[in-house]
This record gives C-alpha cells, sequence and structure tokens, in this order.
C-alpha cells in the first residue's frame, strides 16, 4: 500500500532506532458497522473509475492500535534490568520514543480499515491506494484519505445479435497438389551446376550487402538463398540475378515498397550489391510412397489423406478465429465501460514487453530498434495507446461477460493448458508465478466464452464442422487413425510422426505457408 508521507515510521527524538519485530500484521477485530461503530466513510467518485475515500477511524481504536505496536515491538527491546517484553510502556517510550509507536499503528489502520470499506462497498480495487494521513494525534481519531482506481461497471448490449458462424469450404484438389508440392520443395536436393548460367527455378546461395542513401554498406545477408521466380516481399531481387554464375558480383537498385517490414527502409531506394556464392538446381523428390514414409506415413493414400485433414484443420481455426474477431468488434461495439487509466497503462507495459521480446530475438538492442524507428520510448507509446486502450476495454468485457455465461476454469484444465504451453515445456518454474498462471486461466476463459457464444460446443462441434468440409476420418486430435501416425506440420514445414497438432499455432502456420508457396525474405 503506497501510504504518503506521515504514515512511514520517523527516528525517535533520541535518534536510537527502535527494534524491529517479524510479527505479521493482525486482522481487523471490529466491523465497519456493528455496535461499536469505529470506522465512517465517504465515498467519492471521481473521473477513471476513480474513487476517493475519507475515512474516520475513532480515537479509542487507535489507542488501541499503538497498544498491539507497543506489545510487539517491546518483545525486541534490550532495555537494562528487564526481560525482553516486560519492560513498562513509560519506560520503553523514554528509551526509544513514541513518534514510531503511532505511524505504526496508522499503518495497520489504514490497512485493517480500507479492507474493511472494500468488502462492505463490494468494491474490487485494480491498484493499491494512495494514501495520505491528515490527523494523527493521541486522543483523536485518525483521518485519512485513499484514492485507487477500482473495476468500474460494464454495459453491455445485446452480445449475441453478432451473426458469425464458422464458415468451412471444401477443401479444392488445388490446395492439396500445392501443398504436397510444397512439402517435396522442402525436401528438394540442391545440385551445384558450373554448366550453365541461373534460370528460373534454380536456388543461388549468396552475400548481400546495401547501401541506403548514400551511406556505407552494411551487410543485408550472409549464405542466403534466393530462388529465381520465387516472389519475394522485396521484387526484383531474386529475378535480377537471372544468367548469373557463381563467383558473380552484381549491383541492383531496387526500391522498398511502402509496406515493408523495416519502417526505416519503407519508400527508399536500396544499392544491393549481390556476390553470387554458389548457383544450385533444385532436384525434388519422386513423388511416391518412399517419399510418403519419409513423412512418417505408410503410403501416398495415406499422405494424402493426412494432407486433407490437416489442412482443413487448420482452416477451421482459421474460420474460428475470424469468427471471434468479428464477434469480439461486436460485442466492443456495444458495450460501455469507463477505461481506469491504471489498466491502459499496463497494457502499454505488456506491448512494449512483447516487442522488447521480439526485437532480442532478432540480435537487436532495444536503443538500436528505437535508433531504427527514429522514434523513442514514449512516442511509441503514444502511437499505441488506441491499441492498449482497445486491450483493456477487452479485458473488462470479457471478464463480466464470462461472470454472465457462467465461464469457469477448473484446477485441472488450468494444469492441463499449463502442460500445453511452450512456457511449460520450456520452464515449469515459470508456471508457479501468480501472475503468468492468472494470465493463462484468463486466456483459458476466454476461449471458453468465444467457443460458447460461436455455438462450439467442444471437440464434437469442430468434429462436425470439419466431416461437412469433407475431412476424411483421419484422427488427428484424438490419436492416431489406424492406417497411418498422426502427423503435423512444424514451424519449419516439416511433418513429423506422433505430434498433435492443436497444440502448436505455429504448425497451423507452416502449412499456410505451404500451401501459399510463400518463402521468407532473406535478411
Amino acid at each position: 500500500m503506497d501510504h504518503a508521507q506521515g504514515v512511514n515510521a520517523a527516528p525517535p527524538e533520541d535518534g536510537v532506532t527502535p527494534p524491529q519485530s517479524p510479527a505479521p500484521l493482525e486482522s481487523a477485530s471490529l466491523a465497519v458497522t456493528g455496535p461499536e461503530r469505529t470506522v465512517s466513510h465517504t465515498l467519492v467518485r471521481a473521473p477513471g473509475s476513480t474513487i476517493v475515500l475519507s475515512v474516520e477511524v475513532v480515537a479509542a481504536r487507535l489507542a488501541r492500535a499503538t497498544d498491539r505496536v507497543f506489545a510487539r515491538r517491546v518483545q525486541q527491546a534490550r532495555i537494562p534490568g528487564f526481560r525482553p517484553g516486560k519492560a513498562p510502556r513509560a519506560l520503553y517510550e523514554r528509551t526509544y520514543g513514541t513518534e514510531h509507536l503511532w505511524t505504526e499503528a496508522a499503518e495497520d489502520l489504514v490497512d485493517e480499515t480500507y479492507r474493511e470499506i472494500m468488502q462492505a462497498e463490494s468494491l474490487e480495487p485494480l491498484d493499491s491506494p494512495s494514501v495520505e494521513i491528515s490527523q494523527l494525534e493521541a486522543g483523536k481519531p485518525l483521518l485519512y484519505t485513499a484514492t485507487l482506481p477500482v473495476r468500474p461497471e460494464v454495459t453491455i448490449g445485446d452480445y449475441r445479435a453478432h451473426g458469425k458462424t464458422i464458415d468451412l469450404e471444401p477443401l479444392t484438389e488445388d490446395e492439396v497438389t500445392k501443398t504436397i508440392g510444397a512439402m517435396r520443395e522442402r525436401h528438394a536436393e540442391l545440385r551445384p551446376i558450373s554448366e550453365r548460367a541461373a534460370s528460373s527455378g534454380d536456388v543461388l546461395t549468396v552475400d548481400v550487402e546495401l547501401a541506403v542513401d548514400g551511406g556505407p554498406a552494411q551487410p543485408f545477408g550472409r549464405d542466403a538463398h534466393l530462388e529465381i521466380g520465387r516472389t519475394y516481399s522485396l521484387a526484383g531481387l531474386a529475378e535480377g540475378l537471372t544468367g548469373a554464375r557463381a563467383g558473380d558480383l552484381r549491383t541492383l537498385e531496387l526500391p522498398f515498397p511502402e509496406d515493408y517490414p523495416d519502417e526505416p527502409l519503407r519508400g527508399k531506394t536500396g544499392s544491393f550489391s549481390v556476390t553470387v556464392k554458389v548457383v544450385s538446381e533444385k532436384v525434388l523428390p519422386a513423388l511416391d510412397d518412399g517419399f510418403a514414409k519419409t513423412m512418417g506415413l505408410a503410403d501416398l493414400v495415406a499422405l494424402d489423406r493426412a494432407v486433407r485433414s490437416e489442412l482443413l484443420h487448420a482452416g477451421f481455426h482459421d474460420s474460428r478465429d475470424a469468427a471471434a474477431d468479428g464477434m469480439i468488434e461486436h460485442i466492443l461495439s456495444v458495450s460501455t465501460v469507463e477505461i481506469p487509466e491504471v489498466l491502459v497503462q499496463d497494457e502499454l507495459e505488456h506491448l512494449v514487453a512483447e516487442m522488447r521480446g521480439r526485437v532480442k530475438e532478432q540480435g537487436l538492442a532495444w536503443e538500436q530498434f528505437l535508433l531504427q524507428a527514429r522514434k523513442t520510448e514514449d512516442e511509441i507509446r503514444t502511437d499505441w495507446r488506441v491499441g492498449a486502450e482497445r486491450r483493456a476495454k477487452s479485458l473488462l468485457v470479457l471478464e463480466d461477460l464470462a461472470k454472465r455465461e457462467g465461464i469457469t476454469v477448473s484446477g485441472e484444465e488450468l494444469v492441463a493448458e499449463a502442460a500445453r504451453t511452450p512456457l511449460g515445456e520450456q520452464d515449469a518454474r515459470a508456471l508457479r508465478d501468480p501472475r503468468v498462471l492468472a494470465a493463462l486461466a484468463r486466456s483459458l476463459r476466454n476461449r471458453k466464452l468465444v467457443d460458447k457464444l460461436l455455438g462450439l460446443d467442444g471437440a464434437a462441434s469442430e468434429q462436425e464442422i470439419l466431416k461437412r468440409a469433407g475431412a476424411p476420418d483421419v484422427a488427428l486430435h484424438g490419436g492416431a487413425a489406424a492406417e497411418s501416425p498422426a502427423v503435423a506440420t512444424t514451424a519449419s514445414g516439416l511433418f513429423l510422426p506422433d505430434a498433435k497438432p492443436e497444440a502448436t499455432a505455429e504448425g497451423r502456420e507452416a502449412l499456410r505457408k505451404m500451401r501459399d508457396e510463400a518463402a521468407p525474405t532473406p535478411r
């Protein structure tokens, strides 16, 4: 609790530091109201879902609180002629002073009465209160004010009128063919060639340096693979190497698109110096039962069935996510809530922390990222404030809606969810952190809420939707089918036996990349 000046104990007048006691804070013994009314308060609501409490604690209760503090402190006192705990109060006060007894008693009473008032008013604090004591004198009531944000009331309109459903279209043969083709591409053998120049379909191993705005050339890619004829986010880089041979050096002037991932480069023209190290042709594996076996499957028939099932599962999750996004947009549009500033700041902290993590994964220092973005952290926070406000509103609205719908998360569900998370696999100790568990429980609760409002009643509903879309009878989410082990895609796009596709969104993303024949931009 953030007590204001005047609450913390000051050193006694004689300069002797009073003994410290490890005794725990006592619980309040009297209610806010009762036969002996010891506390009275007024409550004023301020903007931003903030309240200001003006509290008065009767002098008798304050005096009893000082008695309890003295009883704790005297146990540690060292006064000649008296065993610990036996010295009279007058002698103790002559030795150690009195101010610390009253300030510590005030701290105890603020904590006690604050909790009593929260319970009596049925308020949910969102942060510790800011406390200011205006009167602390012997024989007089304790007077203090406490300012704090509380959970606001949420008003929700017709949230069921979202009109969103999960529409899963049957697969086309072209999608299946493209996906299997992409699998073959990822298992292709690269054979260096020297008898001819590079042409469409060949893969070049290159070193790339980039100069922008007349500045010095900087490394842009080392041992990067560029395939001539494949689409990259930087158009012209691969095409400009048509006809090249190993050892060639080519300079290409290419514009960066306005939506290029690296914001500082957007719209600029770069001078690329490309050194061709190796020119290779791709040799695809034969599409036969042997290839299927490298995927952990019995034959081509099993491979075809597994790919169809995986694509439909990925499509189901895409459709479910799109429906969920649209439904949540509708719910937020028919909801009214005053968003406390503390929640907005919390969300901004999370957004910045997430960005710091991504920057670190790319091997950049945070200061270097800010320099490249040409922004300060405060400017980034300003840019992201609208998003943080939306996240805070979503948190409040979905929590309120979950209560209305009776959505809860059991301990067993939370344990099972924790076991499936990458965090749980990497560091089981992290899951002992109450904040991590609370965030995990909130995520699971929201998923259950969304599924209920979309009409998904567990795995049976999902299986019915998949069945209507023509999914083959391959039990990928519940175990292996009779004729083949379950398969899933990893982030690298490889199929591995005995994996569980529902446990990772990365697998579904890899499938989408293979299906669309996407390729990363070399950096």
